[in-house]
């Protein structure tokens, strides 16, 4: 996209350059800031060129209205000072006014606690006015003074230093720029209010004017004092927000990734400096994981001397004697105006220097975006599709919705973790499924809930169901009202785990301050024991509290009366009564219980052989459990997926369940509607449809080993016993879970059309 020539019959502005100053609480340090621009101005009129100033005063504070009136009242300036009052309460909106009530030809923008060189304004102009077309043009050096110190040079659009994805990923330049008035008033800043948790304003601005195709430059050893508070100030109001959407595809076109030159890039690639670089940007990963659990500041200290030592070693260059000269001059004059600037300048050569690393973000985020494409009208999020029950409760969701007249043909399913973990073959017809690249795990956390949180604003569903998505549940603790945004954002909570007895733990509990749960449409259970407990946990009622019954199997079948759980009376340890265990082989499913059952059946000498299906999903010692299982007696058949329906239940007489922390596992329902009978922990939602005699067997909970291998004897030793709970058992599912029963929820709570195209 090419920026349009600028009109030429509009009449020449009184002024050549406003400068606008927006200011709300600065205070004090408003005066330097303008001490500062006053020596700019001066040397603007050396070249007879003619300049005001813009206060633009945005709900200030009386010690601020205080310093405006000083400038406003004092005598002896070169230029003309007026102010502009508003009420408007953010700062896009602000400089939107002040760009309606300048003046000026040009326009040029600091906020009201920044400082610039003398030479800045002077030399914008010179570059504004010599160049070929319409061009935004930013200082320099930017140095940060105050809570933080260091330094980062600007880079330009217009010889390719600067393309689209580093301006996706950082803010390549600081807040103030120049620019012909029009380009202000043509794409004025977006208004993001504070509340909104959207910004910065300018980095959103300075994406939206490179898609407009018109050039951002650098003008050339002109320095910025960007002021850096502990508390306050802009900087620190952005600290948890995110970019808004923007046209991705029009930034991409307007500001390509260069190819570097193949001759130039092999005799870099030698270089010491480069070597050295690339070394501390691949370690960087590795050192944030180590220092993960240090405090901010810690972990801070530790970067800040790795950086010096980095810089130290490789000897990198410092500016070429002009240049150095020239800061030092710059330095000095702006330490004589504001004092706090003394300890950054005098450290200047030792100060840490900032640059856009490319770190995989905007790469990731690319691939996404285009991955999902059009079909982004409803996602849900999923940290893999494959073993289990919420893999189940995914694919469940993902074909309801996408069976709907109005989501078909427009739903996602984004899996964000481990893709060797996905069984493609699970995703239902249809859906499109999009895996995010493990680059997100190598981000720090911060950046990971970003990255999601970023993923939403740009596809902006209109329906959002995150199925124990720990990435997503994680990115709502901070981003809560940017992804609830014009998103019906629906999150699942089934069951806590827990670090060991006694500790529960839910990625949707985790955060301690659960202020997304005022911003989202619902928290998703599968049982009312469940419910209950987030109820009084979470202080969610419904109707945002909602209980919605999976469907185990795609269709319910005919009740199996000819298998050997229904007809089998005799068991000899030659044909042993054959109990089936197929879950995960992680701690919160307690294999450690089935070798204890093992062993007591082994003890009594029972006719009872158990086998174990599944695999390791999050275990770190998979290899010393399965030694003890098999140590046990325990017959380990291999790995599955696809669901119970997979393995040959018609060969087996029960099934068993021996976790400590459920919702409702939706491999009991199978077993109900399969005919097979339950022997299963009373444990969070399982009671919801395993009643004790009825429709299962229950047990104390994982611990009760008596209480299991009793339940086992009482179904070798009845076969009306297991042919009752065979029958009712599969009555109760066959009427509460059916697909045809959840479709029908769907459609009420989520979608909330009613209507419904089973594919």
């Amino acid at each position: 996209m090419s920026d349009p020539s600028p009109a030429t019959d509009r009449p020449t502005p009184p002024v050549a350059l406003t400068i606008v100053v927006t200011t709300h609480g600065e205070g004090r340090l408003l005066r330097p800031t303008i001490h500062s621009i006053a020596r700019a101005i001066d040397a603007v009129t050396t070249l007879d060129e003619s300049v005001e100033l813009l206060l633009v005063c945005d709900r200030v504070d009386d010690r601020t209205r205080h310093e405006v009136h000083h400038w406003l009242n004092r005598d002896g300036l070169s230029f003309a000072v007026r102010s502009l009052d508003v009420d408007l309460g953010e700062s896009g909106a602000a400089r939107n006014a002040g760009a309606q009530a300048s003046l000026g030809e040009y326009i040029a923008f600091v906020d009201g606690d920044d400082l610039v060189s003398s030479d800045y304004f002077r030399e914008s102009l010179r570059m504004l006015r010599a160049a070929p077309r319409r061009t935004i043009v930013h200082p320099h050096r930017v140095i940060s003074f105050g809570a933080r110190s260091l330094v980062w040079e600007t880079l330009a659009t217009v010889n390719g230093d600067v393309d689209y994805k580093s301006i996706i990923r950082h803010n390549p330049w600081p807040s103030s720029s120049v620019a012909p008035a029009e380009v202000y008033r043509e794409i004025p800043y977006r208004s993001l209010p504070p509340g909104a948790g959207y910004g910065p304003e300018d980095w959103i601005w300075n994406i939206d004017t490179a898609a407009a195709g018109i050039p951002h430059d650098v003008v050339t050893d002109s320095m910025f004092f960007y002021r850096v508070r502990e508390r306050g100030g802009v900087n620190n109001r952005h600290g948890a927000s995110i970019l808004p959407r923007f046209d991705f595809d029009a930034l991409r076109s307007a500001l390509p990734v260069r190819v570097p030159d193949a001759s130039a890039q092999g005799a870099r690639s030698f270089s010491v400096r480069e070597l050295g670089r690339r070394a501390y940007v691949t370690a960087r990963p590795l050192v944030r994981r180590i220092t993960s659990r240090l405090t901010p500041e810690e972990r801070e200290r530790i970067y800040r001397g790795a950086r010096r030592v980095h810089h130290t070693v490789l000897r990198i260059p410092t500016e070429d004697s002009r240049a150095a000269a020239h800061i030092q001059n710059a330095l000095r004059e702006a330490t004589e105006i504001e004092p706090a600037i003394s300890w950054t300048a005098h450290h200047y050569d030792k100060l840490a220097r900032w640059h856009t690393d490319d770190d995989g973000y905007t790469d990731a985020l690319e691939y996404v975006l285009d991955a999902i494409g059009d079909r982004s009208d409803a996602i849900v999020a999923v940290p893999w599709v494959g073993i289990g029950g919420a893999d189940l409760v995914s694919r469940n969701y993902a074909t309801a919705i996408q069976s709907s007249a109005r989501f078909r043909g427009k739903t996602t399913l984004l899996a964000t973790h481990l893709p060797e973990r996905t069984v493609h073959e699970l995703i239902p017809e249809g859906v499109n499924f999009v895996q995010v690249p493990k680059t997100l795990d190598k981000m720090w956390p911060d950046l990971q809930r970003r990255f999601i949180a970023q993923i939403v604003v740009m596809t902006r569903p209109e329906l959002l169901v995150s199925v124990n998505c720990f990435h997503l549940a994680n990115a709502l603790q901070l981003y809560g009202r940017q992804i609830a945004d014009g998103t019906d954002v629906f999150a699942t909570l089934f069951a806590f785990d827990r670090i060991e007895p006694g500790y529960p733990v839910n990625p949707i509990t985790d955060d301690s301050q659960r202020a997304y749960l005022d911003d989202i449409a619902g928290i998703i259970t599968d049982n009312s024991n469940t419910a209950a407990l987030i109820e009084e946990i979470l202080a969610v009622e419904p109707p945002v509290l909602q209980v919605h019954r999976q469907p185990a199997l795609d269709t319910v079948p005919a009740l199996a009366r000819d298998t050997q759980a229904y007809n089998d009376v005799r068991f000899t340890h030659e044909d042993p009564l054959r109990v089936i265990w197929p879950h995960r082989i992680d701690t919160e499913k307690r294999p450690d219980t089935v070798a204890a059952i093992a062993r007591m059946i082994q003890e009594r000498n029972l006719p009872v052989q158990i086998d174990v299906w599944g695999s390791p999903v999050l275990s770190s010692d998979a290899k010393q459990r399965m030694r003890d299982l098999a140590d046990a007696g325990v017959h380990y058949r291999g790995p599955y997926s696809g669901g119970l329906t997979a393995l040959p239940i018609g060969e087996y007489h029960a099934l068993l369940l021996t976790s400590q922390s459920e919702g409702l596992p939706l491999v009991l329902v199978q077993a109900l509607l399969c005919g097979l009978p339950v022997v299963a922990s009373g444990v969070g939602g399982v009671p919801d449809i395993i009643v004790d005699g009825r429709t299962g067997l229950l047990t104390e909970g994982p611990n009760d080993i008596e209480g299991f291998v009793t339940s086992l004897e009482r179904l070798m030793e009845s076969i009306e016993l297991r042919r009752s709970l065979i029958e009712e058992g599969y009555a109760f599912a066959a009427a509460q879970h059916s697909w045809e029963a959840f479709q029908t929820t769907v459609n009420e709570t989520l979608i909330g059309d009613g209507s419904s195209v089973r594919p």
